[in-house]
């Protein structure tokens, strides 16, 4: 009866990691999509120089944007399972791409507030912070970090 019990209640941890994790997902997905229509009009290239700069005198600067991301329990919980039969683990690309995104649109978010509408030699650097790279033996939570930096700069 004991083993009944405790099977029970971990079936709901999981149920419950599992609708929590996705509704945050969702969630997230949605303010992204929401911010990144809010900043559409503003430029964003990887080129290295400016494109169309203003005649106004202005002085471009560096902008940035961080963002770090930890993959929910059932999701580690998940791929932990996926590992044992082999298979992609899709769950960590779509974790560094949410990351990413977030990162780009904070960048942009800090461009704006200075006032400029544009932003050139965009970069995007990660790393694993949750400590699975450099010791798998660890289990730390796996996290997506993402930085995005390039100049910022006024358009004619």
């Amino acid at each position: 009866m004991d083993q009944l019990v405790a099977l029970a209640v971990t079936a709901v941890v999981i149920l419950v990691g599992l609708f929590a994790g996705k509704a945050t997902e969702k969630r997230h997905l949605a303010s992204l999509s929401q911010r990144e229509a809010e900043n559409a009009c503003l430029r964003v290239t990887t080129l290295r120089q400016p494109l169309d700069v203003s005649q106004a005198p202005h002085t471009p600067v560096l902008v940035c944007g961080e963002a770090v991301i930890a993959s929910d329990a059932f999701k580690s919980w998940a791929t932990g399972l996926r590992n044992l039969f082999g298979g992609e683990a899709k769950n960590f690309g779509r974790l560094y791409s949410r990351a990413r995104r977030e990162a780009t649109l904070r960048m942009l978010e800090d461009a704006r507030r200075q006032g400029f509408d544009a932003v050139c030699n965009v970069r995007h650097m990660s790393t694993d912070i949750g400590g699975n790279a450099v010791r798998p033996q660890n289990k730390g939570m796996p996290m997506a970090t993402c930085v995005a930096f390039g100049t910022a700069y006024k358009r004619g």
